[in-house]
């Protein structure tokens, strides 16, 4: 195989180890991913040059072995791709919106006279004798 056939296989393999960083962003995987699809189609354009013109039976041997390889590193890569995307864009459950609209209401009540009974459901306000601001229904 040649140097540049070697060198691009390694870049491709330096990819694979920068898309398993645990604190890398989304949108850094899509340049990961765009760069490493670059390389395949340049490593599979040289693979397939070898394959139609070695007669040495263990380079061919060699470029069928490398090409499974390339297939592997781009299978782990695009699996971590999707795995990154799912995370970033996850659709929120109907109870994790629930909780979270709860959450706010507990904050921006400001019922200060009863505590936590009106962020706790409990509407009545005993300083007016009608319902907590906060909480109208």
């Amino acid at each position: 195989m040649t140097q540049d056939l070697n060198q691009n296989i390694q870049k491709l393999t330096h990819l694979l180890e920068q898309s398993q960083n645990k604190k890398l962003l989304w949108e850094e995987m899509q340049l990961i991913s765009a760069r490493a699809f670059d390389l395949q189609d340049a490593i599979m354009a040289e693979l397939d040059r070898v394959e139609a013109t070695e007669t040495d039976i263990t380079k061919i041997q060699a470029a069928f072995a490398a090409r499974e390889s390339i297939w592997d590193i781009m299978n782990k890569i695009a699996a971590r791709e999707l795995e990154l995307h799912e995370k970033t864009h996850r659709k929120e459950t109907p109870a994790e919106r629930a909780e979270r609209h709860r959450a706010v209401r507990e904050e921006a009540c400001s019922c200060e006279h009863h505590g936590d009974k009106c962020c706790q459901g409990h509407h009545y306000d005993s300083c007016t004798g009608g319902t907590c601001s906060c909480h109208k229904k």
